[in-house]
């Protein structure tokens, strides 16, 4: 059981981890936004690995990494390639030692690498997306790598930025009262249970660290993927074909469009509270995320971070008022 369960916690949180090994970590690179503007060092090697490079852009959807090899990014290929293996393996093999069939798939255990999984997906197909871009000298293309993406909530001078800091504080507090006014108030009744994870509990000393480190793996998948889609595309391509106002908009709606399908796995009693109270909120913390995004010249490194603690610390907040019965405490039989 330990053994499977660090599996999964190893392959959640790799991302952050080994993406240290896969290029520059310098924080936040500013965008092109004019024409007229020389070539950029990023720019240049953009266009000299897609000279180089006889695959199409479609080729990236095939499997995590393989837009980066065919760019002729190996390290950063062999780094997404090798994790996206890890989360599949561990997802199909929680899967198999099911009983339920595909029922199973709402399981932690399996749900966590194969969410992860998906995520990593998106941002592999897109990088490559962005690579050709930055070739074409397009304006407000991200320049930003993986690995800086990947450790920009960790960045302090991403982190120094007052909108980044602010806006971690000030989201994290609207979300807390949006879950306060779709659950009917906050309760407090079983914090301090031993926690569960994966359906084992824990002691407190190990449980908490545990699930931190879960957290970490997938909220650093989310915020990089969920950012590249929103921001580095989204915003950026309608900004390109209209204006950049128009562009930060039409993202922001999207973003909180996106999230409304949540619904569906909420009971009834709590699905008109989530579309009128969650969806909203979400859609103001897209266009926040959005100008944050436009402030440092299109970097994704700043929104990235916002997003990311967000997350991380809405999620830690529910985990520790309730420990037994968050989205990660389900239980898992397996075999060892």
């Amino acid at each position: 059981m330990i053994g499977a369960m660090s599996g999964v916690v190893r392959a959640g949180c790799a991302l952050s981890c080994v993406l240290l090994f896969a290029g520059e970590s310098a924080g936040m690179q500013p965008a092109r936004t004019s024409a007229g503007e020389p070539e950029k060092p990023r720019e240049r090697r953009a266009r000299e690995a897609v000279a180089a490079s006889s695959c199409s852009a479609a080729i990236g959807l095939l499997f995590p990494g393989v837009a980066q090899f065919c760019l002729g990014k190996t390290a950063e290929g062999a780094v997404i390639s090798g994790l996206a293996a890890a989360e599949l393996g561990v997802g199909v093999s929680a899967l198999a030692m099911r009983d339920e069939g595909l029922d199973a798939l709402s399981e932690p255990s399996v749900s966590v690498p194969l969410v992860a999984l998906q995520y990593l997906w998106v941002y592999s197909y897109l990088d490559g997306v962005f690579e050709r871009q930055r070739a074409q000298h397009l304006r407000y293309v991200p320049l930003d790598t993986p690995a800086e993406l990947a450790l920009a909530p960790f960045t302090p001078s991403v982190l120094a930025k007052p909108d980044v800091w602010a806006g971690i504080l000030g989201s994290l507090a609207l979300g807390i009262g949006a879950t306060a006014l779709i659950d009917g108030g906050i309760s407090s009744d079983d914090a301090g249970e031993d926690p569960r994870l994966f359906g084992r509990t824990f002691s407190p000393g190990v449980g908490y660290p545990l699930a931190a480190a879960v957290g970490t793996g997938i909220f650093t998948h989310v915020a990089v993927a969920e950012e590249a889609v929103f921001r580095g595309f989204v915003q950026s391509q309608m900004s390109r074909e209209m204006d950049e106002t128009r562009g930060w908009v039409g993202a922001s709606l999207a973003f909180g469009a996106a999230h409304a399908p949540n619904v569906i796995g909420l009971s009834e009693g709590r699905q008109a509270a989530y579309l009128a109270v969650a969806v909203p909120l979400i859609t103001m913390l897209g266009g926040y995320l959005g100008m944050s995004y436009r402030w440092h010249d299109y970097s994704l490194a700043p929104p990235v971070a916002i997003h990311f603690w967000y997350d991380l610390l809405l999620s830690s907040v529910d985990y520790v008022l309730d420990p037994r019965n968050s989205s990660i405490s389900g239980r898992v039989s397996l075999p060892f």
